[in-house]
């Protein structure tokens, strides 16, 4: 997970106030799990990110499982917002 990104912040302070955790407990390890996210929980919370971002996250790839971790989330979220900013998305 890229701390430097402003993207990345956005991204984990979202998730922070999704679950009612305070941001600083969100490591790039911290499975969502932990944080009380089922897996349908966690197809609600991709929902909710692509309405706030205006991306579309696409339902294959690596936000398609029960391993998900916070890190992978930030960082596929990030980087669909940095090509869509691109315009290659």
């Amino acid at each position: 997970m890229r701390t430097d990104d402003p993207a990345i912040a956005e991204i984990i302070d979202f998730i922070s106030a999704e679950v009612g955790v305070d941001s600083s407990l969100l490591t790039p390890d911290t499975p969502v799990s932990e944080l009380g996210i089922s897996s349908l929980d966690l197809i609600e919370t991709i929902f909710k990110l692509e309405g706030r971002f205006g991306i579309e996250i696409p339902n294959d790839g690596p936000l398609n499982g029960t391993d998900v971790t916070v890190g992978t989330l930030a960082d596929h979220v990030a980087t669909l917002i940095h090509a869509k900013q691109a315009g290659t998305a």
